[in-house]
């Protein structure tokens, strides 16, 4: 493993895998949301957000991690703050699971 200057080091294949595991979270995310909204709909139930796209969802979500991963200082707490900004993705799917299994009634419009 060679020493290279500046911000050639977040280029070597230990640091990317480490650094966009987050993309990999939030893309998990989003597609369960999908899932779980799809599974919703197939019951009877409505999407409340009617201009809902998961390709939109996932595009703010990674928009966001990008800038993130550009701003935010290279080292472990900060990988730990970026996990977790991912890792609101699943956010939706939650929402559905309790739609679905009857405890949360869902949003009233």
């Amino acid at each position: 493993m060679s020493k290279l200057p500046g911000y050639f080091r977040i280029l070597l294949p230990s640091r990317l895998d480490t650094r966009f595991m987050a993309l990999s979270i939030a893309l998990l995310g989003v597609v369960s949301d999908w899932i779980t909204t799809q599974v919703g709909l197939g019951m009877g139930y409505y999407e409340t957000h009617l201009m809902y796209n998961p390709v939109l969802a996932l595009a703010i979500i990674w928009t966001t991690i990008i800038f993130l991963l550009m701003v935010l200082p290279r080292g472990g707490r900060w990988d730990y703050a970026i996990y977790f900004l991912a890792s609101w993705s699943f956010i939706g799917a939650v929402n559905n699971i309790l739609v679905i299994m009857g405890i949360f009634s869902g949003l009233v419009i």
